[in-house]
C-alpha cells in the first residue's frame, strides 16, 4: 500500500509516496517559478496546483506501477496565509503568506475589541499582524469587493484539497487554531469574535481532525494527476502538525525542523500556556494532544537570502564556504529578523543586521554568521523551554536537517546532543501526513499506532572548548537586539 502526500512549502512543492510502515518511496520537488511570488508577502496559488501536477506525474513516470497502489491521499502546507475563494473555488486574489505582517493596524483592532490574553487562552496561539484574523480583516477594510465575493478563506493545503475533491470546506484543527480562528480547547470556531470584529462565520471552513476524509478524488484531478478517481483525501493539516507527527517523537522529546522557517516543538497532552506568551500550540494532525512549539521567522530564507547576496550557487557550496571561517566568525553577529520575528519577541517590525563588522571579515565570515545568528535565535527558544524541563537530545529535521555543519553549530550553540534522522530530513512533513492518510483510510486507528518513531542516525556531541564562546556570543545576540528594537 502507498499514500500520496504533497507538502505545500514557500518555496517549493513536494510529492511523496510514502507505504504503510512510514518508510519514504519515492520523492519529487517543484521549485516555484520566480512569477509566482507575486509581492515578496504574496503568492499564486496556481502554482501551488501546478508543482502538484508536476510532481505527481514524476512519481509514476519514474514507477507506472505505484499509480495502481494510492490508498489514500493527503496535503500538508505552509500556515497563517489567508486565500480568498469565491463558491467554486477559484482564488479572488494572490494568496497572502505567513511572513505578510500588513495588518499591523487589525491586530490593534482585535487586541481593543477582544484582547490579547483572551485570544491566547483561547486558541493557545500568540496575536500579531500575522494573523490569519487579522488578513482577513485587512482584506475586508481594503479590499471590500474581494471579502464580498468570498464564500471561504482558505489555507494553502485547503486549497490543494479543494482542487482534489471540489469541497472548499476543509479546514483543520491545526490551521484553525493557530490563524486565530478556533478554540483550542473546544475544537469549535470563534463565532462570538467573529461577529465582534463584523466578520461573516459562514467564510470561515469548518474544522475537522486532520485524519478525517475531505472527500474523494475527482475525476478532473485524477486525470491531471495520472491516477484512479474516488481515491480518498484526507483533510490533512498545517505543516508544524504534520512534521510532528511524522517525526513521530514520544511526549516530552523535542525535534527541531530546519526550513524556510524553522521551529523547536515536543508533544503534549494539552495545551501549554506560557505566562509572557512566547510560546504557543497546534493541535494534533488526529486533534489527539498538541504540539508546542516556538518557531524563528527566516531559517532557510536566511541562507537562501544570504547566497543570493552573496554569489553562493547551492547549498554545498554555502556550507563549504562557511566552514572556512573560524566558530564564532571573528565576532559577526547576526540577527535573522529579515522579516520580522516571532517566538520569543513576536516583533513584526524587526529586521536584519550584521553587526560588528571589520576588515578581518571575509565572505566565509557573512555565510558562517548567517547560520550562526539563525542558531542564536533558535536557542532564545530553546532557553524558554528550559525553564520548565531538561532537554538532552533533539533530532533535526527539515531540508537543513542534511547540513552536519548545521547540526554541530547548534550542538554547540545549545550545548546539547542533537541527530541526523534515518529519512530524507525534507521528508518528515510529508510522511506525516501520509500515515494520516493511512489512519484515514482505515489500515490504521490511530496516529500513535501509525506512527513510529524516526530513528536518530548521526550524533553531533557539544564540543566544550566552544561552550563559552557561543555563550558570550548569545549574550551579545540577545543585547544587540534589545539596544537597536526602538530603532525599527
Amino acid at each position: 500500500m502507498l499514500f500520496l502526500a504533497y507538502d505545500v512549502g514557500t518555496s517549493s512543492v513536494k510529492s511523496t509516496l510514502v507505504n504503510e510502515l512510514g518508510d519514504i518511496v519515492s520523492f519529487a520537488n517543484f521549485d516555484y517559478p520566480h512569477d509566482a511570488e507575486c509581492l515578496h508577502t504574496e503568492q499564486n496559488p496556481y502554482s501551488w496546483w501546478e508543482g502538484v501536477c508536476i510532481t505527481t506525474k514524476k512519481l509514476f513516470e519514474r514507477n507506472p506501477e505505484y499509480a495502481v497502489k494510492v490508498e489514500a491521499i493527503g496535503t500538508g502546507g505552509h500556515m497563517l496565509g489567508c486565500l480568498p475563494v469565491d463558491a467554486n473555488g477559484e482564488p479572488l486574489r494572490p494568496a497572502m503568506l505567513h511572513s505578510d505582517s500588513r495588518s499591523t493596524y487589525e491586530e490593534v483592532i482585535i487586541a481593543d475589541s477582544i484582547g490579547r490574553d483572551e485570544i491566547y487562552s483561547r486558541t493557545g496561539n500568540i496575536l500579531n499582524a500575522q494573523s490569519s484574523l487579522a488578513k482577513i480583516l485587512w482584506i475586508k477594510a481594503n479590499e471590500p469587493d474581494v471579502y464580498e465575493k468570498t464564500a471561504k478563506f482558505l489555507q494553502s493545503k485547503d486549497y490543494i484539497t479543494s482542487k482534489l475533491t471540489g469541497n472548499i470546506d476543509t479546514g483543520d484543527y491545526s490551521d484553525g487554531a493557530h490563524a486565530h480562528l478556533m478554540d483550542i480547547n473546544t475544537k469549535q470556531p470563534l463565532v462570538d469574535v467573529f461577529i465582534e470584529l463584523v466578520i461573516d462565520p459562514g467564510k470561515i471552513t469548518v474544522f475537522r481532525r486532520g485524519t478525517e476524509i475531505a472527500g474523494k478524488l475527482n475525476r478532473e484531478a485524477a486525470a491531471l494527476l495520472g491516477l484512479k478517481a474516488g481515491i480518498p483525501v484526507i483533510t490533512g493539516g498545517g505543516d508544524g502538525a504534520c512534521a510532528n507527527a511524522g517525526a513521530g517523537i514520544a511526549a516530552g522529546e523535542m525535534y527541531c525542523s530546519l526550513g524556510t522557517t524553522a521551529w523547536l516543538s515536543y508533544n503534549s497532552p494539552t495545551p501549554v500556556f506560557d505566562g509572557a506568551a512566547r510560546l504557543f500550540n497546534l493541535p494534533a494532525l488526529d486533534g489527539e494532544g498538541v504540539g508546542v512549539y516556538g518557531t524563528t521567522q527566516t531559517a532557510g530564507k536566511c541562507i537562501e537570502w544570504a547566497s543570493s547576496l552573496f554569489g553562493v550557487s547551492d547549498v554545498n557550496e554555502f556550507n563549504r564556504i562557511a566552514a572556512k571561517a573560524p566558530e564564532g566568525s571573528d565576532g559577526l553577529v547576526f540577527l535573522p529578523y529579515l522579516e520580522g520575528e516571532r517566538s520569543p519577541i513576536f516583533d513584526t517590525k524587526a529586521r536584519g543586521v550584521y553587526f560588528y563588522i571589520g576588515t578581518e571579515h571575509s565572505r566565509a565570515h557573512f555565510l558562517r554568521a548567517t547560520l550562526e545568528g539563525v542558531t542564536l535565535a533558535l536557542r532564545s527558544i530553546l532557553d524558554v523551554y528550559r525553564e520548565t524541563r531538561i532537554i538532552k537530545d533533539i533530532r533535526i529535521i527539515g531540508g537543513g536537517g542534511s547540513s552536519q555543519l548545521w547540526r554541530q553549530m547548534m550542538a554547540d550553540i545549545f550545548n546539547v546532543r542533537t541527530w541526523s534522522v534515518t529519512t530524507i530530513p525534507s521528508g518528515v512533513t510529508s510522511r506525516g501526513v501520509a500515515l494520516a492518510a493511512a489512519v484515514g483510510a482505515g489500515v490504521y486507528e490511530s496516529l500513535s499506532q501509525a506512527g513510529t518513531a524516526l530513528s536518530p542516525a548521526e550524533e553531533s556531541k557539544p564540543r566544550t572548548e566552544f561552550i563559552e564562546l557561543y555563550n558570550d556570543r548569545f549574550q551579545m545576540f540577545t543585547g544587540l537586539y534589545h539596544r537597536v528594537k526602538d530603532l525599527y
